[in-house]
């Protein structure tokens, strides 16, 4: 709002520096993204300060509003049912359903998604609705799930992954009526509570926005946040799967112990060596993955060794390598 009706008196400013032969800001020139941050800030903090429910409800709408995001130039792209999504592998394979994360694309997903239909699994890759290539608008995470239970609930889904705040939504898909679907979890959050908590000290927030905030999320959506995610991974017992970068400094690995905790029955695995994006092209998430939603003919046979930088699969205290 600030940054809004203060743009075109930057952009002015900018042209007059570039014309005058002063210094700009590195980066693009009309992008002001430190001034920006600094005025989202101010305006939260006083928006806040005059009442903290105001300043939750745009806390929340900021965190609702996703990036559009550029066309996709990947093949078998395509769009069904008003999601964009990519297939690949045989259509009689097992179906397995992958979920990006917050305010990212299905592109980042793509080499799981193409080594697991290369051992035999149809994949189904949508952009998360109001992301990607999907018109953007401000959702909550419960209407993404609803969206995507209906788009694949005929689909005989087997399988749905989850990388990040993509694990919560697909948990919330599944209870929403996807189906009783095995559910892997990839650097995912405990809750919805920890991930709004997480957003707010990220975007700087006054300390008197979480209380805020997570009450908010509680009237508006009838579930404590706190809730979402325990509640949902309780119910999944031995059909779940958690796997998580133990150098993960955006979603931290204790949330995937919290996860274990209230689902000890579920398989769960800790790599060493990658982080909150890395691990999504690691060669040990891809055989961990596969070898619990796969069928046996379709595991691998030989385990390709590890970077140097990399150190063999550890099991979080309790779990299971798979």
């Amino acid at each position: 709002m600030l940054f809004e009706l203060a743009y075109p008196g930057l952009c002015a400013w900018a042209l007059l520096r570039r014309a005058t032969g002063r210094p700009t800001p590195a980066g693009p020139l009309f992008a002001f993204r430190a001034i920006r941050g600094r005025m989202r800030r101010h305006e939260l903090s006083g928006l806040t300060a005059l009442n903290p429910r105001w300043g939750a409800w745009l806390a929340l709408h900021r965190f609702e509003r996703m990036v559009p995001g550029a066309a996709s130039q990947m093949r078998s792209t395509y769009e069904t049912g008003g999601l964009a999504e990519q297939r690949f592998g045989p259509v009689d394979g097992p179906r397995v359903l992958l979920l990006h994360g917050w305010n990212a694309r299905s592109d980042m997903m793509l080499p799981l998604a193409l080594n697991l239909a290369a051992r035999g699994a149809r994949v189904i890759l949508p952009d998360l609705p109001g992301e990607g290539r999907n018109p953007a608008r401000p959702m909550s995470f419960g209407a993404k799930a609803r969206i995507l239970s209906a788009q694949y609930r005929s689909e005989n889904i087997t399988t749905v992954i989850g990388h990040s705040a993509g694990g919560l939504i697909a948990a919330l898909a599944l209870e929403a009526g996807l189906g009783r679907a095995r559910l892997v979890t990839i650097c995912a959050p405990f809750s919805l509570e920890t991930l709004l908590r997480a957003y707010l000290f990220r975007i700087g927030a006054p300390k008197a926005l979480n209380t805020a905030l997570l009450s908010y999320v509680e009237q508006r959506d009838g579930r404590a946040p706190a809730k979402v995610g325990p509640e949902l991974y309780a119910h999944m017992g031995a059909r779940m799967q958690v796997i998580h970068a133990r150098r993960d400094w955006q979603v931290r690995a204790s949330e995937a112990d919290a996860i274990r905790a209230v689902v000890p029955a579920a398989a769960s695995t800790l790599l060493d060596g990658c982080n909150h994006h890395t691990i999504l092209e690691d060669p040990r998430l891809f055989d961990a993955v596969a070898g619990f939603v796969l069928p046996r003919a379709a595991r691998p046979t030989v385990r390709p060794a590890p970077r140097r930088s990399q150190r063999p699969l550890e099991p979080i205290a309790g779990g299971q390598i798979c």
